[in-house]
């Protein structure tokens, strides 16, 4: 069993993954990606002011940190890249008033650090330039360190690649890229299946997100999964906080 501290860990990396990768695909397919955060019309809007090229570097970036932080394997440097991505988007939606986006931001930026406030031990060295520090790895370093990883950032470069041209591979892409990275995980030598359970359950709940158009009663599923998510998470942390965590296996089945 993991660490509550590792586990949700993990689950900030995935939301903040899925936030920022479908948010970026979705400006890029102008609207036609499921996603949670918004706005689509960020291009239409910024180019009012000449900014539209920076609206799709915006789009670009924060698809790029997002497969970055659904890696596992490059998910410090997404995190520390996801800090000026994340203040850039609140400076720009103050200053234009918008209703809502504002407030989703600071959430965002609050997980963000919080994130980076889970791993400061792998970059203290840079506030004690003097001093001597032995990075030792923590218990999930060790997933995304497959083969699936590799794999899912192709998938994620392919469905940023065909965004601006066709969706329906756009869609296939995206599902590949999820479900890759779900593999990923699965394959990194979790033994706990609770564990395994409420890490791969995001993935279903970003799937139904992405094809919600195609899916019966995708709002319903999509409910029932995060339903779900919430029941079980709580009772999982608190397994976690009553039992001594059991030593994870490093060894990953596909290296």
């Amino acid at each position: 069993m993991l660490k509550n501290k590792d586990l949700l860990t993990l689950l900030i990396r995935l939301f903040l993954a899925y936030t920022f990768f479908s948010a970026g695909i979705c400006k890029l397919t102008h609207g036609n990606f499921g996603q949670i955060m918004g706005p689509p019309w960020l291009e239409e809007r910024l180019a009012e002011y000449g900014l539209s090229l920076f609206a799709q570097v915006v789009a670009v970036s924060q698809v790029i940190i997002g497969l970055l932080l659904f890696s596992q394997r490059f998910s410090l440097l997404g995190a520390i890249m996801l800090v000026p991505m994340n203040v850039a988007i609140l400076a720009v939606t103050v200053s234009q008033q918008w209703v809502g986006t504002p407030s989703l931001n600071v959430v965002f930026l609050t997980l963000n650090l919080l994130l980076l406030g889970l791993e400061h031990k792998k970059f203290r060295f840079l506030f004690f330039a003097s001093r001597t520090f032995q990075i030792k790895p923590s218990s999930i370093d060790h997933i995304g360190q497959n083969l699936f990883s590799w794999v899912g950032i192709g998938f994620a470069l392919a469905t940023l690649f065909s965004a601006p041209f066709i969706i329906l591979l756009t869609n296939i892409f995206a599902v590949l890229t999820f479900a890759t990275f779900a593999t990923s995980i699965i394959r990194s030598g979790l033994e706990n299946k609770f564990d395994i359970l409420l890490l791969i359950m995001p993935f279903l709940a970003m799937t139904v997100l992405t094809l919600g158009k195609v899916i019966p009663s995708a709002e319903i599923v999509l409910l029932s999964v995060l339903m779900i998510e919430a029941l079980l998470l709580p009772y999982r942390l608190y397994l976690g906080k009553s039992k001594k965590p059991r030593k994870v296996t490093a060894t990953a089945a596909i290296g």
